[in-house]
C-alpha cells in the first residue's frame, strides 16, 4: 500500500516536472554535477539530454566558474536557498538568453537533492533597459530643456534691462526740448495772444495741453523704469503709516472728488520696501478716485491675513469696473480702456505690478463692468527675524 501510494507520488513529480515551463535541473549535493533535467530546458538551451547529465553548472554557464560553484554550493548548504539573476545564459546555437536561477535543496527518501530552476527573463530584460533607456533620455531631455529655459530667462532679462534703460534715457532726454516747447507756447498766450487772432491763440493752447499730456507720459515711464531697474532692499514695512502717507498725498483728489475713504484698521507689518509700496497703494487709490460715474467716489481699504502668512491689502471702489476678459490686459504697459472719458497715460497699473514684482508680491483685480472693481495686492507677513536682517533683493 505504501509502495503503491509512493509509486502514485513519483508518477505525479515526474508529470509536473516534463510538464513544467520552466528549466529544472536536478543536482547531486555532493558531486555538484546535474542527474536530471526537464525537457523544457533541453529545448530552450537546444541540448540534448547526455550533454546535461554530469555536467557541473558553470560547464553549462549557469555559474562563472569553478569557484563560483563552490562559493554557490556552499551558501546553498548554509541556508538551503541561492538566486541569481542576470545570468548571460548561451544557446546551442549561439544566443544570448537572461535567466533567473533558483535552487533549493530537498530530501527525496532520506537523500538531499538540488532542484534548480531557470526562468528565462529576456524579455523582461529587454523591457527594463528600454525603460531605463526611456528615463535617461526624458532625464537627459528634462535637464535639456532646462539649461535651455535658463538660458533664455537671462537672455529675456538682459533685454528687459536693455530695454528699460533704453526707455529712461528717453524719456529723461526727452523732458528738457518737451518742457522749452510747453513754456514758449505758454508765453505765447500770455504775452502776444493780443497779437494772435482766436485760431492761433486756440493752436497755442493746443501746443501747450500736448505739452502737457507728453509731460505726464514721459513722467510716468521714468517711474517705471525707476521700478525696474533701481536695487532695493525688502524690510519690515508697517502698513498703518504707509496708509496715513498714502491718504496725505491724495487728499487734494479725495477733496476735489468729495470722495468718502473708509480705511478700516488694523494694518499689520509687512516685508516689502516702503517707497515702493507707498507708490503702488497711491496709483490704486488715484484709479478708485477717478474711474467713476456721476456719484461721488467711495473706497474702501483693509487687509486681511490668508494662509502661508500672506497678507492681502484690499482697495475697493464703487466706479465704472472693469470686464473680466481685461483684468490682465489693464496692467500692461499703455493700455488703457476708455481713452476719451478719463486722463491717463496707461501706465499705472503697469508700475503697480513691476512694483509688487520687485518685492516679491502679487496684484490682481476681481470686478466686472459696472459694478466697481477690488483690487489687491499680497505680501509676506513680516516677522522678528525681517526686522532685524533685511532681504536684499536683486535687479530684475
Amino acid at each position: 500500500m505504501i509502495s503503491a501510494a509512493l509509486s502514485s507520488s513519483e508518477l505525479r513529480y515526474r508529470r509536473l516536472f516534463e510538464a513544467a515551463h520552466d528549466g529544472i535541473l536536478i543536482v547531486n549535493p555532493e558531486t555538484r554535477q546535474i542527474i536530471d533535467v526537464n525537457p523544457f530546458l533541453m529545448n530552450f538551451l537546444g541540448y540534448s539530454y547526455d550533454e546535461f547529465v554530469g555536467k557541473e553548472l558553470f560547464e553549462i554557464g549557469l555559474l562563472k566558474d569553478e569557484a563560483a560553484s563552490q562559493a554557490a554550493f556552499r551558501e546553498l548548504q548554509a541556508t538551503g536557498y541561492i538566486r541569481y539573476e542576470d545570468l548571460p545564459l548561451k544557446t546551442k546555437d549561439g544566443r544570448c538568453v537572461d535567466v533567473e536561477f533558483v535552487s533549493n535543496i530537498y530530501n527525496e527518501g532520506g537523500q538531499k537533492v538540488i532542484q534548480c530552476n531557470v526562468r528565462d527573463i529576456t524579455a523582461r530584460k529587454k523591457s527594463e533597459k528600454a525603460l531605463h533607456d526611456a528615463q535617461k533620455k526624458i532625464s537627459q531631455n528634462a535637464a535639456e530643456l532646462a539649461a535651455t529655459v535658463r538660458l533664455r530667462t537671462a537672455e529675456l532679462r538682459r533685454s528687459n534691462m536693455q530695454l528699460e534703460t533704453f526707455v529712461y534715457s528717453i524719456a529723461h532726454d526727452l523732458r528738457a526740448p518737451l518742457r522749452t516747447m510747453q513754456g514758449f507756447a505758454q508765453l505765447l498766450v500770455q504775452k502776444h495772444a493780443a497779437g494772435l487772432d482766436e485760431q492761433g491763440r486756440d493752436y497755442a493752447r493746443f501746443i501747450d495741453t500736448a505739452a502737457q499730456t507728453m509731460d505726464c507720459l514721459l513722467t510716468d515711464l521714468l517711474e517705471f523704469s525707476q521700478i525696474s531697474q533701481q536695487e532695493i532692499e525688502l524690510g519690515a514695512v508697517p502698513l498703518e503709516s504707509v496708509m496715513r502717507e498714502v491718504l496725505f498725498s491724495c487728499e487734494k483728489m479725495i477733496r476735489e472728488s468729495r470722495a468718502r475713504i473708509e480705511n478700516i484698521s488694523p494694518w499689520p507689518v509687512v516685508l516689502a520696501h516702503a517707497t515702493i509700496l507707498r507708490q503702488v497703494l497711491v496709483n490704486l487709490l488715484s484709479n478708485a478716485l477717478k474711474f467713476v460715474s456721476s456719484e461721488a467716489p467711495f473706497v474702501r481699504i483693509w487687509s486681511e491675513e490668508r494662509p502661508d502668512e500672506i497678507i492681502r491689502v484690499w482697495v475697493e471702489d464703487n466706479g465704472i469696473g472693469i470686464s473680466p476678459e481685461f483684468h490682465e490686459r489693464i496692467f500692461q504697459v499703455f493700455q488703457r480702456l476708455h481713452t476719451k472719458e478719463y486722463a491717463g497715460t496707461g501706465i499705472g497699473l503697469a508700475i503697480v505690478r513691476k512694483g509688487m514684482e520687485r518685492m516679491n508680491g502679487r496684484v490682481g483685480v476681481i470686478s466686472t463692468s459696472g459694478k466697481g472693481s477690488r483690487f489687491w495686492i499680497e505680501l509676506s507677513k513680516a516677522s522678528d527675524a525681517t526686522i532685524d536682517l533685511p532681504a536684499k533683493v536683486q535687479m530684475t
